[in-house]
């Protein structure tokens, strides 16, 4: 039986037999175990509601996580590669930047060749492991953003994560311009998504003036995939000018093929999907069509009182590693990527990635991920619209798109009830999601560790919640 349709289980316990028989076919069920998940009596400690309406704390019953798309679950072994990190760094000191279990030198090799073959889909030298979000933004947009006096300005969607507005508004600013008269806002119609061909149709519009393309994988508050192949083909024919995404929200979510796609850059964080820890190290990839030759020295030196501007930011860390330490101050830079690099690594975020990067190459890749994704959605969204435990269209819509293409593992919920009351009573419950407002609540099962018997309960809750509110009024 398709999971898009429950048919003769619409029943409370036809519902229950169908989730465990889900559950017991998974093929990634054996993952939940290398994950630690939310100790429910910690958590209810934490938000000060320590009792339940009997007045006791179940133990044995567990989280119910569906908040990946704001912050994945640690993965088990990620506390005992930190100590062995912690151990170096003790027992060592100075002499762990090179020596000891994981020296800090090239702490950064192994998770970018991971996240290039079982991630974005990238060569290795098109993919570095650098600082956060949106440093690696403003280090992408100074390099592949250069206005001219007639292609100056940028395209972005109105309702853009403010990480990314507030970064391309100034880096605007930066070159001398206005985002008042520069920046090309998307607007997201009524009741609608970002359609390619709207997307496609505004590149067409403003291609004479276009100087950079910047859009997200995944918007982050609908959940809305976007066709990246399609939009970046298009940005370069018409407007002939670089596209970026912001795939923080696309990462470990969705297959990726960011070198086929012919992607000029794009910029994720690793601690949503990917469980690299809270504010983990960022990544960064340039195609390899715009990579300088190792060794080559940017900025290019003018004349005196010449103001040359170089293709990118640099720093000693983008500096080739086999002369790097001899202090020349001539830059050799790194090929690919890694030349847009600056700054030591930090070695404990670098162990924290490697350790959740290792489960995927153990998974084998995005594949088997997106196949779970795909049916962990359609099972939500599927009992949230039909069966014993479904709500009124005037109480609950799902504003993602039920087309599985043109979405990832969110689903984002608007309400009609008070829904900060909605999710406060689901925390209780120990469904943990998150909200954003006016009234939307967003959902993300996992596929590494969110089973199809979580997705029943938390939906069992939802209902709970909305009908005790409902009962108030």
């Amino acid at each position: 039986m398709a999971i898009g349709d429950v048919g003769d289980s619409s029943s409370a316990a036809g519902l229950e037999e169908l989730a465990r028989k889900l559950d017991a076919c998974d093929p990634l069920r054996c993952f939940r175990d290398k994950f630690k998940l939310p100790d429910r009596e910690y958590v209810l400690r934490t938000l000060s509601t320590t009792r339940t309406e009997d007045g006791k704390i179940d133990p044995k019953q567990e989280i119910i996580y569906l908040c990946s798309n704001s912050l994945g679950l640690q993965p088990k072994r990620t506390r005992e590669d930190l100590l062995e990190v912690l151990d170096d760094w003790g027992g060592l000191g100075v002499m762990s930047h090179t020596t000891g279990k994981r020296p800090t030198e090239g702490s950064d090799e192994e998770p970018r060749r991971l996240l290039a073959e079982y991630i974005v889909g990238a060569m290795p030298d098109e993919v570095a492991v650098m600082e956060s979000l949106t440093a690696n933004i403003h280090t992408l947009l100074a390099a592949f953003y250069r206005p001219t006096a007639e292609k100056n300005c940028v395209l972005i969607e109105k309702s853009a994560f403010p990480s990314d507005y507030y970064a391309v508004e100034s880096q605007i600013t930066h070159n001398g311009y206005n985002p008042r008269d520069n920046l090309i806002e998307i607007e997201l119609r009524p009741n609608d998504y970002l359609s390619t061909e709207q997307i496609n149709e505004v590149i067409r519009q403003n291609a004479h003036r276009l100087a950079m393309i910047w859009l997200p994988g995944i918007h982050y508050f609908t959940g809305q995939l976007l066709d990246i192949k399609t939009i970046t083909e298009a940005g370069h024919r018409l407007a002939k000018c670089p596209v970026g995404w912001d795939l923080a929200h696309a990462v470990g979510n969705v297959p990726l093929k960011l070198h086929d796609w012919g992607v000029d850059c794009a910029v994720w964080c690793t601690y949503k999907y990917l469980c690299g820890s809270p504010g983990g190290v960022a990544g960064i990839f340039v195609h390899s069509r715009h990579h300088a030759e190792e060794g080559s020295y940017v900025p290019v030196r003018g004349a005196p009182g010449q103001v040359v501007r170089g293709p990118r930011l640099t720093g000693w860390w983008g500096h080739r590693m086999s002369t790097r330490f001899q202090m020349s101050n001539c830059m050799e830079a790194e090929r690919g990527a890694a030349a847009f690099q600056r700054s030591c690594p930090s070695m404990l975020l670098n162990s924290a990635l490697r350790s959740s990067l290792l489960i995927f190459k153990e998974v084998g890749g995005m594949s088997p991920i997106r196949e779970k994704s795909i049916k962990l959605t359609d099972f939500l969204k599927t009992l949230l619209t039909q069966g014993e435990f479904a709500l009124p269209k005037n109480v609950l819509k799902i504003i993602t798109p039920l087309d599985k293409a043109q979405r990832g593992a969110q689903l984002s919920l608007q309400f009609s009830v008070d829904v900060d009351k909605v999710y406060s009573q689901l925390t209780k419950n120990g469904v943990i999601c998150d909200v954003r407002h006016p009234n939307c609540i967003r959902m993300a099962p996992a596929p590494l560790y969110t089973s199809f018997e979580d997705v029943l309960k938390a939906v069992k809750a939802i209902q709970e919640a909305v009908l005790n509110l409902l009962k108030q009024e």
